[in-house]
């Protein structure tokens, strides 16, 4: 329990059921018994009395389905530039020491080089070792894609084993943030970057070091259709490399429903549409099914022309752009779930004096709304009685109207949206005395 107590004797409390476990706890607080579904909390403005909880929200609880609307798997219309690895030598900015990723790109972009020049003296292979406080660090040596590391606390390492020439090494690390924090005590005190960086245990800080804030296709905006035009792109023969920006056109889908591109096939990087970013992309977390986790990423119709739209994506990683396709996003089923215990929603103009929490008045309804230009099709489910499961998940319990699904049917088929009452007179008799009544409805809009 979280209790906030003010000066004139005010009491509020939050009670928690952090339980995944369990269906349900009952608590004691303040002489009172309270029971808490699982994963939970309970919200008692006057500290007796349960205003909200958030496991009983009767809210429409909408079922999104994606359609392919166009795919981008043809090779021969994509087109590549490699992101250009830094030397020592072009880089205008120089210092002895490893600067930091903040206080040098002054949140201009995300990405900093870090180069130095290694004088080897034979061509084994020797031991890198480098420590971060960024969120990623790639590693080049002599133009060569090594290999990179990534961490979301503190610091990080990176370790890999190089081949090195014998003679003069040229060395790239590229520093990658995700955002920059931009609140925080000591805010001035943090530079974050590389903090380290060895070679068979020699130290290379004070190295002197070159820098390059940003990428080269970055500075170029070659994202942006006048800016694509600075460089040459190559065509995409279907092999796939570390750092590189792939180019295409394609035309906008008809009709209004909202559009997402499918990224499941990529890595790491970012996305502009017509020269408008749509957001970084990072396919890295995955389900048990071993399929990402986040693989649609918005497209608003209001960046697109009819004809001829550009989409430009720099890959960090071995993403395969032929993969991608643009979908269009459609609400195909809505559902809804009340009991006797959920409460009615909140007034906004709620005061500890002119509300009496248990004389509110408790009409529990199911609210299904269709979205623009479809109706309610079908009833997929429909339980009154004590329904188990969600709108996730459901099935008729140990208490069910076999009239249900007709009841219902009666009163939505066809229509944009209807309202069905915990207390509709066409229940009828109570199929079971005594068990607290649940109403859960799915349906299917087209």
């Amino acid at each position: 329990a979280h209790v906030f107590r003010g000066e004139s004797g005010e009491c509020a409390a939050f009670l928690a059921n952090n339980d995944n476990t369990t269906t349900s706890a009952k608590v004691h607080f303040q002489n009172s018994s309270f029971n808490l579904p699982r994963m939970s909390i309970s919200i008692l403005p006057d500290c007796n009395n349960v205003a909200f909880n958030t496991a009983k929200v009767s809210t429409q609880q909408n079922t999104r389905s994606m359609s392919v609307k166009h795919k981008f798997d043809s090779s021969e219309n994509w087109e590549e530039y490699r992101e250009p690895i830094p030397t020592f030598s072009n880089t205008s900015l120089k210092a002895g020491e490893l600067l930091g990723h903040m206080t040098t790109t002054r949140d201009t972009s995300d990405y900093l080089w870090y180069t130095v020049r290694y004088q080897h003296d034979s061509d084994a292979k020797a031991g890198l070792y480098a420590v971060s406080e960024a969120h990623v660090l790639h590693l080049f040596v002599n133009g060569a894609y090594i290999g990179y590391a990534y961490g979301g606390k503190r610091y990080f390492k990176l370790e890999e084993t190089v081949h090195l020439n014998n003679g003069t090494n040229e060395i790239a690390l590229l520093s990658v943030m995700l955002g920059f924090p931009d609140s925080g005590a000591y805010l001035e005190h943090r530079t974050l970057g590389i903090k380290k960086v060895t070679i068979q245990s020699q130290m290379l800080n004070d190295y002197q070091w070159g820098y390059q804030v940003g990428l080269t296709g970055e500075s170029l905006r070659i994202f942006t259709q006048h800016g694509s035009k600075k460089v040459e792109w190559t065509s995409f023969h279907g092999k796939r490399h570390r750092l590189v920006w792939y180019k295409t056109q394609f035309d906008a889908p008809q009709g209004n429903d909202p559009l997402a591109l499918n990224l499941g096939s990529m890595g790491k990087g970012e996305v502009w549409v017509n020269g408008q970013s749509i957001g970084r992309y990072w396919v890295s977390i995955h389900t048990p099914e071993n399929r990402p986790s986040q693989t649609w990423y918005n497209v608003p119709r209001a960046f697109l022309k009819s004809k001829r739209n550009l989409l430009v994506i720099l890959e960090e990683e071995y993403g395969d752009p032929v993969k991608i396709t643009l979908d269009t996003v459609s609400i195909s089923n809505v559902c809804g779930h009340v009991s006797e215990s959920h409460l009615p929603p909140v007034p906004q103009t709620l005061t500890l004096t002119d509300v009496n929490y248990n004389n509110m008045e408790h009409i529990n309804k199911v609210h299904l709304h269709c979205p623009p230009h479809t109706n309610i099709s079908s009833i997929l489910f429909a339980s009154f009685g004590a329904p188990s499961g969600d709108c996730d998940n459901y099935a008729t319990g140990n208490c069910h109207l076999s009239d249900s699904k007709a009841i219902v049917e009666r009163a939505c088929l066809g229509k944009k949206k209807c309202s069905v009452s915990l207390s509709d007179p066409d229940f009828g008799i109570d199929p079971c005395p005594g068990i607290p009544k649940s109403l859960l409805i799915d349906a299917q809009c087209t």
